[in-house]
């Protein structure tokens, strides 16, 4: 065989090995993407999909789901401003995440053909969402709730008899914070969340970057700190429920996971949840697709999906945030619909506040406070 020849064959051999591994990557990429049109990437708070509503829609459809668990809107945020994240559908706060991510693009206009249930939607909140989604074209209202205080009865009963337990000077005044820190005091780890409560406690009209306003809000933080055991957005009420903590700021749906859990374990414990009558911070999660979603016919099917109403209702009696589904309203038993943590009262509704919207400015002014305060690095200097 002449060297020439020997080429050849070797050109040949080669040649066949590139041809050979090009068709096995197209069958490859074909496959992950057939693959990924029957799989939906789910990024959403802890409990508001349980198992039992994930296995319906997975037999139902076909669509095999993951679920990531989202622990704190910021850092969902960056995970999503980075792009291709490759989750499907987003559970976010109407405000201020999603009022400042709409413009930005990152979400998918909503294509309520394809969701036909989205009517079940509650007119009220969605007129509170229009506020960040005008014309309602991005978001489907999910759960809504408040934030108060949560507490273990009896222990602050025997620590603090009189303690104000209306009022944020549980918190905010050393007198009674010092009193109870020793059982366990939780902050949710959400600056968006507890330092309006500081300014609006403190009498300001909002959370801003006045350095006369700031610094008193920073000085509050900081006289607080040395009593606050965690500063977590999960897992809190799990330890409320164990008596491993017997105060927190916290939602009001995990007050009600927190009781239930409290009787399923057959304990003696008394979870309570109370509104601050200084302010009472309102949210609402919403459904959102990012824009780069890879399955995004998938997300409507889900949505579509969960917006049935007893799907809606369903999720209620377990989780016991609100729904944003009206009509799943009617399938409630009275004694959810009149349960003023899930509902509250005309009294109570009056103070609630959504968050505002902030500055690209402020928020980073708030969050290195936040960083700063959760290291227990606070300092005069702070605010400058």
């Amino acid at each position: 065989m002449t060297k020439q020849s020997k080429k050849l064959i070797l050109l040949e051999s080669s040649l066949s090995s590139v041809v050979l591994t090009l068709v096995l990557c197209t069958i490859n990429a074909s496959a992950l993407a057939l693959d990924r049109a029957h799989t939906l990437n789910i990024y959403a708070w802890s409990d508001y999909f349980p198992k039992s509503l994930i296995d319906k829609f997975q037999t139902s459809s076909g669509i095999h789901v993951n679920l990531a668990l989202l622990d704190s809107p910021g850092m969902a945020e960056t995970v999503l401003s980075a792009g291709h994240s490759n989750y499907d559908i987003v559970t976010m706060n109407a405000s201020p995440e999603l009022g400042r991510e709409i413009p930005k693009g990152f979400w998918r206009k909503l294509d309520n053909t394809h969701i036909p249930n989205a009517r079940n939607a509650d007119k009220q909140i969605l007129g509170l969402l229009q506020t960040v989604d005008p014309g309602n074209q991005y978001a489907i209202p999910w759960m809504w709730g408040t934030i108060g205080m949560m507490y273990n009865r009896d222990k602050l009963k025997i620590l603090a008899p009189n303690a104000p337990l209306d009022s944020l000077d549980l918190l905010f005044k050393k007198e009674w914070l010092s009193k109870v820190s020793g059982c366990g005091v939780n902050l949710l780890d959400v600056w968006g969340e507890f330092m309006p409560m500081v300014s609006r406690y403190l009498a300001q009209p909002r959370l801003s970057t006045d350095p006369v306003a700031l610094a008193a809000v920073v000085e509050k933080l900081k006289e607080i700190r040395p009593f606050i055991r965690r500063i977590a957005s999960s897992g809190y009420y799990e330890q409320l429920a164990d008596g491993e903590l017997c105060l927190s700021i916290g939602y009001s749906g995990d007050a009600i996971i927190a009781r239930r859990m409290v009787t399923e374990g057959h304990t003696d414990l008394h979870i309570e949840y109370s509104y601050a009558k200084e302010t009472v911070p309102f949210f609402i999660d919403s459904l959102v697709i990012p824009a780069d979603s890879p399955n995004s016919s998938g997300a409507e099917a889900f949505i579509n999906f969960v917006m049935q109403p007893e799907i809606s209702a369903e999720v209620t009696r377990y989780i016991g945030f609100a729904t944003g589904n009206a009509t799943a309203m009617q399938l409630l038993a009275p004694a959810i619909r009149d349960n003023p943590i899930i509902y509250p009262p005309a009294s109570v509704r009056d103070r609630m506040t959504l968050q505002p919207k902030y500055t690209p400015a402020e928020i980073l002014v708030f969050s290195r406070i936040w960083q700063q305060f959760k290291a227990n690095m606070l300092t005069s200097s702070t605010t400058h």
